[in-house]
Formats: C-alpha cells, structure tokens, sequence
C-alpha cells in the first residue's frame, strides 16, 4: 500500500469517523431533546440495540473500503462528484446492509422494521455525497496529486 492511499485512508477515519458515531448517537437521543422524555429512545434502543451496534462497527471497517474505493476511482480520472456518490455508496451500502442483516436475525416480524433502514440507504447516501463525502474525496483528490 502506497503512502498516498494511507494517507487518504487515514483521513476518511479521522473527518468521518467521529462525524458517524455522532451521527449514530444524536439519532438515538433526538426525540429525548424534542420531547424531554425518554420512552422513544429506549423503544429505539430496544427494537435497534444490536442492529445499531453492528452499524456502528461495520462502520469502522466500511470508512477504509470507501476511500480505497474513491481513491481508485479518482485515479482512473472519475469526476469528483461520481467518486464521491461511490464512496457515499460504499460506506452507507456496508454499514445498512450490516444493520439489515443483523435486523433480519434478531426479530420476528421484522420486514416492516427495514423501511427506515432503506430510507436511511437512500437518504445518507444522497446526503453524504454532497457533504461530508464530497470533503472527503476532494481531499484524497489532493493527497493523491501531491503524493503524499
């Protein structure tokens, strides 16, 4: 693995990694700020505990895939934009996918509890892209450029 990929790999961990987790965490505390009560989150923590802990460590993993992915990308000359809906793609495809597989096997009945988890697909992604994605990949864009 060349330095330039570390590197790029290094700083999809440190900008989104924190990024995520706290992402993760605010969801889960959301309706305690709205409505100073509780009880939804612990429904939330308790239909999504362990679906919900698999996202967050197959978050970890899915951050390094991301940007050897748009790193990759960038270097066969890909467009910003597209490498940054792929690394988007990537990440937010392994970590619901993870949470979908892990829902699957831990409830009955559990196929009407995936509809937030698809629109958390679709939504992150189209987010991420435009976001925290786009500073990501601009910045492996550079790294790769300097060689460093």
């Amino acid at each position: 693995m060349n330095k330039s990929l570390r590197n790029s790999i290094l700083v999809s961990y440190v900008l989104g990694l924190p990024i995520g987790l706290l992402t993760i965490i605010a969801t889960i505390y959301l309706p305690l700020f709205f409505t100073g009560e509780g009880l939804f989150s612990f429904a939330i923590i308790a239909g999504y505990g362990w679906p919900t802990l698999g996202l967050a460590l197959s978050f970890l993993v899915a951050l390094g895939i991301g940007a050897k992915v748009a790193y990759d990308h960038l270097h066969h000359g890909k467009s910003l934009l597209f490498s940054s809906f792929m690394y988007s793609a990537v990440v937010n495809g392994i970590i619901w996918a993870t949470f979908c597989f892990i829902l699957l096997f831990s409830q009955e009945d559990n196929y009407p509890m995936m509809i937030p988890a698809v629109l958390a697909l679709l939504f992150c992604t189209v987010v991420t892209t435009f976001t925290l994605g786009l500073l990501i990949t601009f910045i492996i864009s550079r790294i790769r450029q300097n060689g460093s």
